[in-house]
């Protein structure tokens, strides 16, 4: 259960699929195009079980969506995130959420994420105070710029990538892994590819033969590789190698050779890396 929005949500396994409900009530539409399993969200997956390197990956993880989430929202949650633990940025986004309307469902009351211009009236020394530490005046610039219309994150939903790129870029704090998550996870920019070390590692030992790639190399062989579907192959190659790290016994991993031009040889079997345990 959770807030989209100002909808209070509730999402639960049913069979195999997903059982949807929302307070005030949203049509089956509106809940497929948040969960990321529109019919073009489907063709995108569709073209992905054709890379040999991805397929095993995306039969193992079925499940695996990218939702359409809130820009302001996405973006403060991704400014909060900068070089902070899992624990901590939860905790921070709870607090700055109490600071939102309440909204009443009948599943017990919940907060609305608070809009920029609330977030812009807090002083700085507050967001410290909340967590945030260095990342307090960033959040507060980004959302002063935001509340005043000086940056309008709706109208970059669906933009060119490159467009996008630019005026994320220039917000306070924003480097370019945190603008390719934004783009990515809130407006619907599919050829965003975030790199992390994990995606580094999934790049380099699946294509790569394990040779060390740069972050632009690894972007650009992924936009080569997978176009406006780079962002969906980025999750399943994320999360493929951490459940592999994860798994006991787990091995390097080893799905392609290549040369240094880029031309792979897909091993016959498939790639031992993209299964869920060893």
């Amino acid at each position: 259960m959770g807030v989209v929005g100002r909808r209070v949500v509730r999402y639960q396994s049913a069979g195999a699929g997903v059982e949807a409900e929302a307070f005030p009530r949203a049509t089956p539409r509106w809940h497929a195009r948040y969960l990321g399993a529109t019919p073009e969200d489907d063709a995108a997956r569709g073209r992905l079980r054709a890379d040999p390197v991805l397929a095993p990956a995306l039969a193992a993880h079925e499940g695996l969506r990218i939702l359409r989430q809130e820009p302001w929202e996405t973006t403060a949650a991704f400014l909060v995130s900068a070089n902070n633990n899992v624990l901590r940025i939860e905790g921070i986004l709870r607090a700055l959420a109490r600071r939102g309307d309440a909204l009443g469902s009948p599943w017990g009351e919940r907060h609305a994420f608070p809009d920029a211009a609330t977030v812009a009236r807090l002083p700085e020394s507050r967001l410290r105070a909340l967590g945030l530490g260095y990342r307090a005046p960033f959040l507060r610039a980004t959302a002063r710029l935001v509340a005043s219309g000086d940056v309008d994150l709706d109208s970059l939903v669906g933009a060119p990538l490159p467009e996008v790129r630019e005026a994320l870029l220039a917000l306070p704090g924003v480097g370019p892994k945190v603008a390719d998550c934004i783009a990515l996870f809130a407006l619907e920019a599919g050829g965003a590819f975030p790199v992390d070390r994990w995606v580094l590692r999934a790049v380099s030992e699946a294509f790569f033969a394990g040779r060390e790639v740069k972050p632009r190399e690894a972007e650009a062989f992924a936009r080569a590789r997978w176009g406006d579907d780079a962002g969906l192959a980025q999750q399943f190659l994320f999360h493929a190698v951490r459940t592999r790290a994860n798994a006991p016994g787990a091995r390097r991993l080893s799905a392609t050779q290549n040369d240094h031009q880029g031309q792979e040889r897909v091993a016959r079997s498939a790639p031992s890396w993209t299964r869920s345990s060893p």
